[in-house]
């Protein structure tokens, strides 16, 4: 776009032509008792005709959809629209109702800075400079790993696809009653993918799905936002931007099963069924990638990998992983069609800073072409321990030298019973009671980690309750899982100088019969001493690589009571944050 005083800005943009015509900043064109954070942002309606009529509108970006700006310019009689980030994002070129152009944080206010001069215009050209530069590159607005459940053992994302400003075809409703459109963000880059694992499955019916999801992975292209090695990128990309047609010929794929994933829950999150299973390391679930989020001196990862392709040798080969030995335990393996063939690699860490994830790549590549590839990402530790625990565990030292582990607590639950009625609408807000009971509560001085619980035994069964926690009028934690079993818990690195005032929300999203459940909010606040009620024994030192038993034991428990305590070690530096010990007393 072009303003009446000669300065030209570029930005994302499908517009026609449109201007010169007068320049207005919405925050000047809000009608009368309108909200002026929504006329800053364009909301439909806030607009006032009788100043936005035959003009060109400046719109912050936020909030609401980018297109409902431009809807609202052009209900209000606007000719066009220039909308700016806030703070700066992605710039989209979306279909808008008027002729728009969406610019940077900084060209939006230089333009705003023009629109306060006396008679301001603005002219938009018809698109026509178009971008020719390297891709792809990580949108601003994809999300980024580690993945936080299963400690960081599994890599995400898996891959990354297109997905900005990608023209496709779409339903109509809901889309201005257009048969094409410009979308962006998992709307799109979702399809991408299951489109790519439809014509895979199309071709080679009797692969997996987990078979198809490794092909897109071990053939991917990289991103162009830095070295392939730098775990920075690994979470952004996965193994890579997606290539189908290479994928539809792989030469090895990784498999996993039903079982196999059942096997992973088992070792992450132990339930009652996990007596049928084998529990495994998170990280030796059979993927077409590494990550290891725990690794205290040296460790060894287990894959299968299968042959879809001929008769082929393979040789080993990494890149990056700085800091650490990388030791396979075949440096070349031959195997036939159809054939699997399984084989480890163990990562010793040398100088890896710790506490801090190393990247890098594994490749094993076919003497017949075939080149797969599998991101690494490794985080070393101090101390590798579990997050939470209801008796006795080992854990695994990543250094050598003194070694010591203290208990915290046990803590009894403080316990607020209520009722809560189902919510009509299964919408929660803090600011409609329908539905929901509010419990303020108070974090005390001292503490050093607090969690909220609702159980499914205190609620009429086949109801789900959530849980949102608020501090004033900001939400700092929620729980809304399929059940009643809700937990929401805050860890703070030293303890807490002054009481920290919070209000708990349990929220009828869905009550059984439609009618009320009662409820037992558990809350508990745990300081930084023993309660006497708990014995930690550990090692009183550490040997790196080396596995360490802390035995616990329990005494003076209330029977029907639930406990929370920790364990908290020293020793070294970068020790992991404290064990949470849950104890119910029988």
């Amino acid at each position: 776009m072009t303003l009446g005083n000669g300065a030209t800005y570029f930005g994302a943009s499908v517009a026609t032509a449109v201007g010169p015509a007068p320049l207005v900043d919405s925050v000047n064109a809000g009608l009368a008792g309108a909200d002026p954070n929504q006329v800053e942002l364009c909301y439909p309606g806030t607009l006032d005709p009788a100043v936005v009529s035959g003009t060109i509108v400046i719109c912050k970006r936020g909030v609401i959809a980018r297109v409902d700006k431009s809807r609202a310019v052009l209900e209000a009689g606007g000719v066009g629209m220039v909308m700016y980030n806030s703070p700066d994002s992605s710039l989209n070129a979306d279909f808008h109702f008027v002729p728009s152009v969406h610019v940077t944080n900084a060209n939006g206010l230089a333009i705003k800075a023009y629109a306060a001069t006396a008679g301001p215009t603005a002219s938009i050209a018809q698109a026509s400079v178009l971008y020719n530069v390297p891709a792809p590159f990580t949108a601003s607005f994809s999300s980024r790993g580690p993945l936080l459940a299963g400690g960081g053992d599994l890599l995400k994302p898996d891959v990354i696809a297109p997905g900005q400003d990608i023209l496709a075809a779409v339903a109509p409703p809901g889309n201005a009653g257009r048969d094409f459109d410009l979308y962006s963000g998992t709307s799109m880059s979702s399809p991408h993918v299951a489109g790519f694992a439809a014509l895979l499955k199309s071709k080679y019916p009797s692969w997996s799905p987990m078979m198809i999801k490794s092909a897109l992975m071990t053939t991917a292209n990289d991103v162009l936002d830095g070295p392939n090695t730098n775990p920075l990128v690994i979470f952004r990309q996965g193994a890579g931007h997606v290539r189908p047609n290479s994928a539809g010929d792989p030469g090895l794929v990784f498999d996993s099963r039903f079982n196999d994933w059942l096997n992973f829950i088992c070792g992450t999150q132990p339930g009652s069924f996990c007596s049928a299973f084998t529990p495994i390391d998170p990280s030796n679930l059979n993927m077409a990638s590494i990550a290891i989020g725990d690794l205290a001196g040296s460790q060894t990862v287990a894959r299968t990998a299968t042959n879809v392709g001929g008769k082929e040798t393979y040789a080993f080969s990494y890149t990056g992983l700085a800091g650490f030995t990388v030791t396979p335990s075949a440096s070349s393996f031959t195997v036939n069609p159809g054939a699997s063939q399984s084989f480890a690699v163990t990562f010793t860490r040398t100088t890896a800073p710790l506490n801090s994830y190393t990247g890098g790549q594994i490749t094993w590549t076919g003497d017949k072409g075939h080149v797969v590839r599998m991101p690494v990402v490794l985080r070393p530790v101090a101390l590798a321990a579990p997050a939470q625990v209801s008796g006795s565990y080992s854990v695994t030292f990543g250094y050598t030298g003194p070694f010591s582990a203290a208990a915290r607590g046990l803590v009894p639950a403080n316990v607020t019973p209520g009722t809560v009625a189902q919510d009509p609408d299964q919408t929660f807000s803090a600011a409609d009671p329908t539905g929901t009971v509010a419990i303020p509560v108070t974090i005390p001085a001292g503490t050093t980690y607090t969690r909220f619980s609702l159980f499914d035994a205190d609620v009429t069964p086949g109801t789900d309750l959530d849980l949102y926690v608020y501090q004033g009028s900001s939400l700092v934690g929620s729980s809304g899982g399929g059940t009643s079993a809700e937990e929401v818990n805050f860890t703070f690195a030293s303890p807490t100088a002054s009481p920290i005032a919070l209000t708990v929300y349990v929220h009828g999203w869905g009550v059984a019969g439609g009618g009320s459940s009662p409820f037992a909010l558990h809350a508990w606040y745990l300081g930084s001493t023993a309660a006497g009620n708990m014995t930690v024994t550990a090692p009183a030192t550490a040997t790196l690589g080396a596995s360490g038993a802390i035995d616990l034991t329990f005494s003076g428990l209330a029977s029907g009571t639930k406990y929370l305590g920790s364990v908290v070690y020293s020793g070294a530096a970068g020790m992991p944050n404290p064990t949470i010990v849950r104890v119910d007393a029988p």
